[in-house]
């Protein structure tokens, strides 16, 4: 029997397929190499001033943003401010302006202690401040103070300045405000200091000396139309006024009436912003035409003392001696005013007609142990008169014809609040005896400006 072959039948080999040759890179053309690179750059710099400005804005926004949240906080920090300074008047008017309390602890304003109250809310170091000031712990009062920003408080008494508004009531008899205030703002321009501005010339073109600018003020407010007589202090019947308000580029005409604000003076002839940095905060609309001898400038008070002196003593306040012996006595009143006002008028002619016997405010300090030799001189006093009178044809002047030491009832606040990189500043007035309606009571804000 045959043998069968039972191995597996090959597979026919395949034919051998080149495989088709791969084609080689041409090399780049001459001129063609880091176009890539170049079109990156090109890129980059069309996007990178989109991105910066991008990126500048919003920058800018979120800056504004901020602005914008820390000008409403400081805003808010104002009227909580005004809001709390009602509450010091309160206290005047319930405590400070009480007959009792002026008989038992003496003449006090809310002037002396509004800052150092107000700073337990402004700063976060204020009942630290307060606390030493008075020599007790106030650690608990810290917690009263605000966040995210600070305030600093300020407040004086409006009758401690000149009333220009009094200009314009004129009298013939020995009390005349027109006069006084008129005598008051001489004074106050007189120091050599001031002798540069007299001598330049202003905007228009014209020199203007201090009897210009008084007799300007005295015509702009008065409500005649007859020509301030320097001489008399009260309008002349001769002599018309003419001023050239009406042929400015914007024309406008002279007020013959109470001004409403101290700015409203830039609009007399002669008086430009230099004028106001100068003299503008120690003047007024607001108060009585008298002078309150508890927060009257020294210019001020020294005037008084001229007016009242008697007639032994009036030869120290004529003349040079006015410069020499009356003004260094009523820088001496006013130092020794800051320690404690004066009670009554009688108070007054006390330490004025023999300031020596009253303590200096530096002795009071410590500094007459230890370097006597430098304590000021004290001034020589003046025999002042509390009553005016007339007999046998003689007439002379007291402290009661021009002078008071009333409580204050109008006060001018300044709040000025920094919450971040903002800062603002409110100047506000507040009159504690206007009449509201019958259920509001008296009281009332009667000027406020926001910067």
């Amino acid at each position: 029997m045959s043998e069968v072959d039972t191995t597996p039948a090959l597979a026919p080999e395949a034919p051998e397929v080149s495989k088709p040759a791969k084609p080689r890179a041409r090399p780049p053309a001459r001129g063609q190499q880091g176009v890539a690179v170049l079109m990156v750059l090109a890129c980059l710099a069309i996007l990178a001033p989109f991105i910066a400005t991008f990126n500048y804005q919003a920058r800018v926004d979120w800056q504004a943003s901020v602005n914008v949240r820390d000008e409403i906080t400081a805003r808010q920090i104002q009227r909580g401010a005004m809001q709390l300074s009602l509450l010091l008047f309160e206290v005047q008017r319930m405590v400070f302006n009480q007959k009792q309390f002026r008989d038992m602890v003496g003449s006090m304003d809310i002037t002396q202690v509004a800052p150092y109250l107000m700073s337990v809310f402004g700063t976060e170091d204020g009942a630290e401040g307060l606390g030493a000031l008075v020599g007790i712990d106030t650690t608990a009062l810290s917690d009263l103070a605000i966040t995210g920003g600070s305030f600093e408080f300020r407040v004086m008494a409006e009758s401690g300045k000149i009333n220009v508004n009094c200009m314009s009531v004129q009298k013939d008899d020995k009390d005349n405000p027109a006069g006084r205030v008129t005598e008051t703002l001489e004074a106050l321009m007189l120091p050599a200091l001031y002798d540069p501005y007299f001598e330049e010339e202003k905007a228009d073109g014209q020199y203007y000396t201090r009897s210009d600018i008084l007799r300007n003020m005295a015509d702009y407010i008065d409500d005649d139309l007859n020509v301030f007589d320097l001489v008399r202090l009260r309008s002349a019947s001769s002599r018309p006024e003419s001023y050239r308000y009406g042929q400015l580029f914007d024309p406008y005409r002279e007020r013959n009436a109470r001004i409403d604000s101290v700015d409203e003076l830039h609009l007399v002839e002669g008086i430009d912003d230099d004028w106001m940095a100068a003299f503008g905060h120690e003047l007024t609309v607001y108060g009585q035409c008298k002078v309150n001898l508890n927060f009257a400038s020294p210019e001020q008070i020294a005037l008084v003392i001229r007016h009242a002196a008697s007639g032994d003593d009036k030869w120290k306040t004529e003349g040079e001696n006015f410069l020499l012996k009356t003004l260094p006595l009523a820088n001496y009143v006013v130092q020794s005013r800051e320690f404690s006002l004066f009670k009554d008028l009688e108070a007054f002619r006390e330490i004025v007609k023999a300031p020596d016997q009253f303590m200096s405010p530096l002795a009071m300090l410590g500094g007459a142990a230890e370097k006597p030799q430098s304590l000021p001189r004290i001034p020589e006093g003046i025999d002042v008169r509390v009553k005016g009178g007339e007999k046998d044809g003689e007439t002379w002047g007291g402290l009661t014809d021009v002078a008071t030491v009333s409580p204050e009832n109008i006060y001018r606040i300044e709040v000025i609040t920094e919450v971040g990189a903002v800062k603002k500043r409110l100047t506000a007035v507040y009159d504690m005896k206007y009449q509201r309606s019958q259920s509001q009571g008296q009281g009332a804000w009667l000027y406020m400006r926001e910067e």
